[in-house]
């Protein structure tokens, strides 16, 4: 494969992947105004189907708190769209390393995958929207 197309495709898929990142974020923002406004439960604050949404929401503060300061810097990199190997670049460690801080992070939370432990933290307020809280 010559150069030319190497570096056009890279360019592309550079492009593509801002552009992902961006509708996620959009989609975040939307996720979170959502849970805001109707609860959790898609019924609105205040109404009976609700009332476990505040037990919920202390028992993910709670996990929360049970992770390091390098695992909390780990998922505000991954809240804003970075892939392991950004991350791992980002804080000078390995990939591996950034995988074991995830692994744990799951753990932790009781989240089955990046986006879900992104949410737990958009939602005990570790982080935002594009960053750490």
């Amino acid at each position: 494969m010559c150069g030319g197309v190497r570096s056009t495709s890279a360019a592309a898929l550079v492009d593509a992947l801002d552009e992902m990142h961006v509708a996620l974020a959009a989609a975040q923002k939307l996720l979170a105004e959502f849970f805001a406004e109707h609860g959790e439960d898609g019924n609105p604050p205040g109404t009976g189907a609700q009332n476990t949404r505040g037990s919920r929401d202390v028992s993910v503060k709670q996990a929360l708190s049970l992770l390091t300061p390098r695992e909390r810097e780990v998922l505000g990199l991954v809240a804003q769209g970075k892939s392991n190997r950004q991350v791992a670049s980002s804080l000078e460690i390995s990939e591996k390393t950034v995988k074991n801080h995830l692994s744990a992070v799951f753990s932790k939370v009781g989240a089955a995958d990046r986006t879900q432990a992104v949410v737990f933290g958009i939602r005990g307020g570790l982080v935002r929207i594009g960053g750490a809280a």
